[in-house]
C-alpha cells in the first residue's frame, strides 16, 4: 500500500511539471506587446522564459541573432527549454502579419503566420493559442492526460497487477483495449480530434476554432477581427528573395558623343542631347523560388529589360527647319543566379547575371534633301553583358541596390562601316545605383541612376577617320566616347 501511494505521488509530481518555452525577442515588435500576448496565451500550459533572460543567454553564449539550428539547440540546452519560439512582425496593408518560427525538442518544425488588425481581438488570440498548442504539442499532451486518467479509472477496478499497471502508466507503456483503440482511431479521423460524444454546440465552437487556425474566413462576433493562420516553410519571403518581380515606369536618357581628333577645319563636332523621357519595363523570374525561396536552386532565374525614348528629334545646320526623328531604344535578356546571405528579408543578396543586349541610336534621314548629309553616325550595339547586382536592405522597407556590367560588344552598327569611321576596338561598361522603397507587402518603388559608356579606338581604315581633310596619309580621328546618362522611377510588383 505504501509503495502504491509513493508511486501515485510521483505521478502527480510528474504531471504537474510544465514544459518550458523560451521566447526570443520578436523582430518588429518594438514595444513587446505582441510577445506579451504570446506569453500570456502560453502561461498555464507552459513555463515561459521571457525574452530578456533569453537575450542575456544569447549574449552569454556569443550567438548571432540569426540563430542556426545548432545555435538554437545550444540555447535550448542552456535554458533547459523544451521549445524556443521566435517571431517576426510586419505590416500587411492595414493589418499586421506575425510570422511564428519554432524549435521543439531539438529540431526546427514548420512555422506558421497569423494576420490580425487588433491585439484585443479574442478570435485572433484563440486562433493563435490553438495553433501554438498544436505546434508545441499542447493539444496532444492534454489528450494524453485525459486518456491516461480514463485508463487509470479502469485499472482501479482491477484487483490484480495494480502496481505494475500504475508503473507502466508512469512510463507511458500501457496497452489499450480493443474498444479504446477503435475510439482513438475515430478521434484521429475527426477534424479536431475531439470525442465523438461532445454536444453539437461544443462541436460547432471547436470547428470555428479549427477554421480560424487554418486561415479560413468564418463568421465572427461583432467587433472581433478575423485572424488567418497559415503554415509556412519556416522562412519569411521578402523582396530580397522574390520569385517574380515586374518594374514599370518612366525613364530619362541623355547622350553625348565626343571625338578624339586633331584640331582642323573639317574635324567632327561633338554631339549631345538633354535627357529625354521614355518608358522602362523590366522583370525577373525565379521559378524554383515559389517553393523554398532560400534553396540553392531557387537562385536560378531569368531577367529582361526594355526601354524606349518617347520622342527625340535632331536638327542640323545643313537643313534648317527640318526635324529628323531619332529612334533610341535598348533591351536585354539573360540568366540570373541569386545568392542570399541569410534567411531574413533584411539580408543582402548578390546576383550573378549575363545575357544578350541591344542598344541603338538611329536617325531617320528620309527627310534629307539630295546632297545634304548629317555628320552624326548611327550606332546599333549588340553583344553580351556579364555582371553583378547587389541588394543591401537598410531596413525591411528600404534597400540600396547597385549593379555593374561589362558590355562585350560584337557589333557597333553603322559607325563601323567603311564609309563611316571603320573598324575599331570597343570597350564598354554600364552601372546602376538606386534605392528600393517597399510598401503594401508586394509593391515598391525603385529610384535609380544609370550610366553607360562605349569607348572607340579606330584602326584608321574608315573614310571619316582618315580622309576628312582629303589627305588619307594622316589619321584624322583616333577615337570616340559614346556616353549615356539617365535614370528611372518604376513601380514594382513582386511575389
Amino acid at each position: 500500500m505504501g509503495r502504491a501511494l509513493l508511486l501515485v505521488l510521483m505521478l502527480t509530481a510528474v504531471a504537474s511539471a510544465k514544459p518550458r518555452v523560451a521566447l526570443v525577442a520578436f523582430e518588429g515588435d518594438s514595444n513587446g506587446q505582441v510577445q506579451e500576448v504570446v506569453a500570456d496565451l502560453l502561461d498555464g500550459d507552459y513555463t515561459v522564459t521571457g525574452s530578456k533572460q533569453v537575450s542575456r543567454t544569447i549574449d552569454k553564449l556569443g550567438l548571432d541573432t540569426d540563430l542556426t539550428a545548432k545555435d538554437l539547440k545550444k540555447l535550448a540546452n542552456e535554458l533547459e527549454a523544451d521549445a524556443i519560439v521566435r517571431g517576426d512582425l510586419s505590416q500587411n496593408g492595414k493589418r499586421k502579419l506575425l510570422h511564428v518560427k519554432l524549435f521543439v525538442n531539438g529540431k526546427k518544425i514548420r512555422g506558421f503566420k497569423v494576420e490580425f488588425a487588433s491585439l484585443k481581438s479574442e478570435k485572433f488570440k484563440q486562433a493563435l493559442k490553438d495553433k501554438m498548442l498544436e505546434k508545441l504539442g499542447g493539444e496532444d499532451e492534454k489528450k494524453a492526460k485525459e486518456e491516461d486518467a480514463e485508463v487509470g479509472d479502469k485499472k482501479k477496478k482491477k484487483k490484480k497487477g495494480e502496481e505494475e499497471e500504475v508503473a507502466a502508466k508512469a512510463g507511458g507503456e500501457e496497452e489499450e483495449t480493443g474498444d479504446k483503440k477503435k475510439k482513438k482511431k475515430g478521434e484521429e479521423e475527426s477534424a479536431g480530434g475531439e470525442e465523438g460524444s461532445e454536444s453539437g454546440e461544443e462541436s460547432e465552437k471547436k470547428a470555428k476554432k479549427r477554421t480560424a487556425a487554418a486561415g479560413e474566413e468564418g463568421d465572427e462576433p461583432e467587433g472581433s477581427v478575423a485572424a488567418g493562420v497559415t503554415p509556412d516553410s519556416g522562412h519569411e519571403r521578402g523582396a530580397n528573395v522574390a520569385a517574380a518581380r515586374v518594374d514599370v515606369g518612366p525613364s530619362l536618357m541623355g547622350r553625348t558623343l565626343t571625338y578624339n581628333s586633331r584640331s582642323f577645319e573639317q574635324a567632327p563636332k561633338n554631339y549631345s542631347n538633354a535627357p529625354v523621357p521614355g518608358m522602362r519595363v523590366a522583370g525577373e523570374l525565379y521559378p524554383l523560388a515559389f517553393g523554398d525561396p532560400y534553396g540553392v536552386a531557387s537562385g536560378l532565374g531569368l531577367g529582361a529589360e526594355y526601354d524606349q525614348t518617347f520622342k527625340l528629334n535632331l536638327t542640323s545646320s545643313v537643313q534648317m527647319g527640318t526635324a529628323f526623328p531619332v529612334k533610341q531604344t535598348h533591351w536585354s535578356v539573360g540568366l540570373r543566379f541569386r545568392i542570399v546571405f541569410g534567411h531574413k528579408p533584411t539580408r543582402p543578396t548578390l546576383t550573378l547575371m549575363g545575357g544578350y543586349f541591344n542598344q541603338q541610336f538611329i536617325v531617320d534621314r528620309s527627310g534629307l534633301m539630295e546632297g545634304n548629309t548629317i555628320d552624326l553616325p548611327d550606332v546599333r550595339y549588340k553583344g553580351f553583358d556579364p555582371g553583378l547586382a547587389l541588394r543591401i536592405p537598410i531596413v525591411k522597407a528600404l534597400a540600396f541596390v547597385a549593379s555593374g556590367q561589362a558590355l562585350l560588344v560584337t557589333d557597333a552598327g553603322p559607325i563601323q562601316q567603311p564609309d563611316s569611321y571603320g573598324q575599331a576596338r570597343v570597350t564598354a561598361a554600364k552601372a546602376m545605383v538606386g534605392v528600393d522603397i517597399l510598401f503594401g507587402g508586394h509593391f515598391g518603388v525603385r529610384l535609380a541612376g544609370e550610366f553607360a559608356q562605349y569607348g572607340f579606338a579606330f584602326t584608321g581604315n574608315g573614310e571619316l577617320a582618315k580622309d576628312r581633310d582629303r589627305d588619307p596619309t594622316t589619321p584624322d580621328v583616333g577615337g570616340a566616347a559614346d556616353r549615356y546618362i539617365g535614370g528611372t522611377l518604376t513601380l514594382a510588383a513582386y511575389y
